[in-house]
């Protein structure tokens, strides 16, 4: 008799009453609740019990006791317990197959100053939901993971800010009996505006922790060279905090954004041309570059600060570089998602990460399941159950399903 794991392949009968339950489960598990998080996230994307109320209906109408069941309930661990390592901007092509239960992990690291975006295009005309969470990597191990921000279905993306650098595991799973081709596009972007019009970060020419006077300071900013009198720019959403003169600053401007519980500190201006209280958004005028105060016998520019509460300085460099954000464009054969392949190379490596070290040799002729595509790899399933990727020039496609490939199987 065909199994599924360890239990029997459902009769007909049996099989009507799964869907059943499972159209029930769908109804019965609408319920969205939020938690409180540490990131800076948007009301769309709070964090969702949407997953977990799923498990626990499925839970309660007993549909854990059957095989796919089960799967679906151990796929969603395995996924945080073992995700793939990624590095940042990620684009994959992928596909769930609805007859055979799947969640996806994909781990990554995200720094202070940087918005993450996360769009989930699902192909058109697929059905049911598709569940994406992120889960914060506490002390560099999985054994911590408080969710900081859910996929919003209205938007098709998810949003977060990181409140420090660390790492971050998004799963995705669909739901029971659904699947279908998506895509999954990762990148940064800078969440604040460059303050000098104009110019980039190229203009920076002096950089956070610089020595200063002939050692005894560090420099607690970063100075932005420009023409005088040009433009200096309110970078975020805030409050003028102050307008004013200091004796190293000289004229000075600062802004609150309460956003971020941060102030900005804008140096050396030739004109402080805002007022104390005013509402600024990005792009706003509010100087223009110049030299004053102890920046006098040095040429034209901006001297731009973060600072937490208590004036604890913060490097503004992640606040304001622009990351590679395209990411590598897919160059595998998209048509051999969700089918069987094979390898045509002896000595292949598949690894958990594209960047890791850690490789398993295969043998040619080994049969796989092709699951995503991200530039030049392919996801993919092994007969053991294992997946990892491949090199896209190492495998071609068979016309049958290889066996031994497991309908229920571990990341």
């Amino acid at each position: 008799m065909k199994t599924l794991g360890d239990k029997p392949i459902i009769g007909l009968s049996a099989k009507q009453n799964f869907v059943r339950a499972i159209i029930l489960l769908v109804l019965a598990s609408t319920l969205i609740t939020g938690c409180r998080t540490r990131e800076i996230v948007e009301e769309e994307y709070e964090p969702s019990a949407s997953h977990d109320e799923y498990r626990r209906t499925l839970v309660a109408m007993e549909l854990d006791q059957t095989a796919m069941g089960q799967a679906w309930i151990n796929q969603a661990v395995q996924a945080l317990e073992t995700p793939h390592t990624i590095t940042l901007p990620f684009s994959e092509v992928a596909h769930f197959d609805p007859a055979r239960p799947e969640a996806v992990g994909f781990r990554f690291e995200a720094l202070r100053g940087q918005r993450i975006e996360i769009l989930l295009e699902i192909e058109e005309g697929e059905q049911g939901r598709k569940f994406a969470d992120v889960f914060r990597v506490e002390n560099g191990e999985p054994d911590s993971l408080p969710q900081v921000a859910s996929y919003s279905e209205s938007l098709n993306r998810l949003e977060f800010e990181p409140r420090r650098d660390a790492e971050y595991i998004l799963r995705l799973q669909p739901e029971l009996l659904r699947g279908g081709r998506y895509t999954v596009t990762i990148r940064t972007v800078p969440v604040m505006s460059f303050p000098v019009e104009g110019h980039g970060i190229e203009h920076i020419w002096s950089f956070f922790g610089d020595p200063r006077d002939g050692g005894r300071r560090v420099h607690e900013g970063v100075d932005i060279f420009a023409p005088r009198g040009t433009p200096v720019l309110s970078s975020v959403y805030g409050t003028v905090r102050n307008v004013g003169t200091r004796d190293l600053g000289g004229l000075v401007v600062s802004i609150t954004d309460e956003e971020r519980n941060l102030v900005l500190y804008y140096a050396h201006l030739d004109e402080q041309l805002t007022q104390r209280g005013a509402r600024v958004s990005p792009g706003d005028v509010i100087g223009t570059v110049g030299n004053t105060g102890n920046a006098i016998r040095t040429p034209p520019h901006l001297h731009f600060g973060v600072y937490e509460p208590g004036w604890r300085a913060v490097d503004p460099w992640n606040f304001l570089y622009e990351f590679e954000t395209a990411a590598p464009a897919v160059s595998g054969n998209t048509e051999k998602l969700g089918g069987p392949a094979r390898v045509v190379l002896p000595n292949t490596p598949i690894v958990k990460a594209v960047t890791d070290e850690t490789q398993t040799l295969l043998e040619s002729d080994t049969p796989v399941i092709v699951l995503g595509i991200s530039a030049s790899s392919y996801r993919v399933l092994l007969p053991d159950g294992r997946t990892g990727y491949l090199a896209a020039n190492s495998l071609e496609p068979t016309d049958r399903l290889p066996e031994g490939i497991p309908l229920v199987y571990s990341n």
